[in-house]
């Protein structure tokens, strides 16, 4: 492949965990950054994070700040880079205290540069746990810029292939990956598992999450219960559900295997999918603030309530049931009678959210981040991509084959949850999702694209 020279500036490193979420609003970002003049290398996190020697030197904007998450900013710092972050899961939470023990490493706080903060909520539980500091900035997330009517086209042309697809469309969407785990543990303790990694450290805590854990398997079995009943009630319609990237799909798939019109589908950006359906179905899931900011109708099925474990962000803006009875007659509202949300049912839901939400309206996530980015003392470099392939055999490489050898390799289960949440990425599909925000947005037409290596690549602007 050609190799690609880029001139001296400066650089911004964004690892991607799971593609399904992260990697359309981190391209976003991604061109808002190059338009600067920076160069941004967007990919899989093994190797952004793994390869920092032989990429130039810069900062990165890493995923969270949870237990643990030190050896990352740490081994970023030895290689003479700068770290800054946000919280992929720091909108939606139990309570401040489960927050700050779960997600918040002081000494990870610390060693940043800046905290992009989801919104004012989540910047005043931190400042609580942590103390007041002015490296927490409230920019909201990229992840809902891609909302705002002026992006949210990029999803329109997915999401009418999808009802082209399919049809009519009711669409459930789950969030049960702690009693539903795709790691295929036998009698996998996720409380435990918590516990032992240090994202649990009192009693109170760890009691107030077996509680949530409880709360969730019974929730679980009353989705369960509930596809089939929509399956038979709407039978024109396509029931769609789309498991969360850590769950299993086994369950779903059993449950559907006689319901022809039911189908289990983690594929795709969810926007897309909330875009295409009628009506959508949740219970205590991010994608019911999705559906708000998309202007597209969601319901929070709550068939049972413990309001000590429940998140109330996405409960406050859907639409709520409390029984079957009232989640069919609010299905039937929309995937029947088409109906749409009522404007004083939409003030409602965005008068909550603004505590929530920093971008909203206003400007962009990505304009924000890329303001305090420029502040920060960086050296500008060049770079020639792609890398060059190593030839050498390293140790790992030669315990790999003898574990080949010896017949005790195998397709871990830790394999096969990774690939479900990062497949794989290819240059065409890095580029057209490129063109798609350029076209929604009237920016980035300048910015170009090189490959890094698997499933790794750069922004930058000749």
């Amino acid at each position: 492949m050609e190799k690609v020279e880029i001139g001296k500036r400066r650089w911004l490193f964004l690892p991607v965990e799971t593609i399904a979420r992260e990697l359309t609003a981190k391209t976003l970002l991604a061109c808002a950054i190059a338009e600067r003049g920076w160069g941004v290398i967007v990919g899989e996190k093994k190797v952004v994070r793994g390869k920092q020697e032989k990429l130039p030197r810069g900062t990165f904007i890493e995923k969270s700040i949870s237990p643990g998450r030190i050896a990352d900013i740490e081994k970023a710092h030895a290689a003479g880079n700068r770290v800054s972050a946000w919280c992929e899961e720091g909108l939606v939470y139990i309570n401040r205290d489960e927050y700050g023990q779960r997600r918040l490493e002081p000494q990870s706080f610390q060693a940043i540069d800046y905290f992009f903060a989801w919104g004012r909520q989540q910047a005043e539980d931190i400042t609580a746990i942590l103390g007041p500091s002015d490296k927490i900035i409230l920019s909201g997330n990229p992840r809902f810029d891609l909302l705002r009517p002026e992006l949210r086209n990029i999803f329109a042309p997915s999401a009418q292939k999808i009802k082209e697809k399919f049809g009519k469309i009711i669409l459930i969407n789950t969030k049960f990956s702690d009693v539903n785990n795709n790691r295929d543990i036998p009698d996998f303790d996720f409380v435990s598992y918590l516990c032992s990694a240090g994202k649990i450290r009192t009693k109170e805590v760890e009691s107030l999450m077996r509680r949530y854990i409880g709360f969730n398997r019974k929730i679980f079995q009353l989705f369960q219960e509930l596809v089939p009943v929509l399956s038979r009630k709407y039978s024109e319609h396509t029931i769609i559900v789309r498991p969360h990237p850590s769950e299993s799909h086994a369950p779903w798939l059993e449950l559907s295997r006689d319901l022809p019109n039911v189908q289990v589908i983690f594929e795709g950006n969810v926007n897309e999918w909330l875009m295409a359906a009628d009506i959508m179905i949740h219970n205590n899931c991010t994608t019911g603030i999705e559906a708000f900011l998309l202007d597209r109708p969601s319901i929070s099925y709550r068939p049972l309530q413990d309001p000590v474990v429940e998140h109330e962000l996405p409960n406050e803006v859907s639409l709520q049931a409390f029984s079957l009875e009232e989640l069919l007659a609010l299905v039937s509202r929309f995937a029947e009678e088409g109906d749409s949300i009522l404007p004083e049912e939409r003030e409602k839901q965005k008068r909550y959210a603004q505590q929530y939400i920093a971008n909203i309206d206003g400007n962009l996530a990505c304009d924000t981040i890329g303001d305090y980015l420029d502040r920060l003392d960086l050296p500008e470099a060049a770079a020639v991509y792609p890398l060059d392939k190593e030839n050498a055999v390293t140790f790992k490489d030669l315990k790999r084959k003898m574990k080949r050898l010896l017949g005790i390799s195998r397709k871990s289960d830790t394999s096969r949850y990774y690939k479900q949440k990062f497949p794989g990425i290819t240059l065409e599909e890095m580029q057209s999702l490129k063109d798609k925000l350029s076209e929604a947005s009237g920016r980035f037409a300048d910015i170009r694209i090189a490959p890094v290596e698997d499933n790794t690549f750069c922004f930058y602007r000749p």
